[in-house]
């Protein structure tokens, strides 16, 4: 997975299956209950992100969604688009390094709720930074063997 994460540059290319970005930014991040966590977040072409979990062996790309439609069903479910996401995670991140792009550019400080359904993540945030606008992502999980860089 290190390996894999290296070859992440600057404009590179990444295929997810049939489906094609560009990478933009590239940010190290933890949280603030678990600093020992580390995981990589890629903004991509056409409002995409990236998110590489190492010690998951998780990577996922998802769309960024203004005004999201979900329906909370209690404190640890959700539904969208007709299906039930359990809740897997909560927290704070907090950015450890910005390896390319600018600070404009990257997330940034995130309180978030992350929810999963097969797999389907939805990842519902706020940033407080910004002016706590949303940062909601609704992603697949990608196989490493449908994972390309160029």
């Amino acid at each position: 997975m290190d390996n894999l994460i290296d070859q992440i540059k600057e404009n590179c290319k990444i295929k997810c299956g049939s489906n094609e970005y560009i990478v933009k930014t590239k940010t190290w991040y933890s949280l603030e209950e678990d600093n020992t966590a580390k995981y990589i977040k890629c903004e991509l072409s056409g409002n995409n992100v990236l998110v590489i979990i190492p010690d998951d062996n998780l990577i996922y790309v998802g769309k960024v969604i203004e005004n999201m439609n979900y329906t909370r069903l209690s404190d640890t479910t959700i539904e969208y688009q007709n299906k039930i996401f359990e809740q897997t995670g909560t927290g704070n991140q907090y950015i450890l390094n910005i390896e390319f792009g600018n600070k404009n550019e990257v997330e940034g400080k995130c309180i978030f709720e992350d929810y999963q359904y097969n797999d389907e993540i939805i990842s519902l945030g706020i940033l407080p930074e910004k002016g706590n606008i949303r940062a909601d992502v609704y992603a697949q999980i990608i196989d490493l063997d449908d994972f390309k860089i160029e």
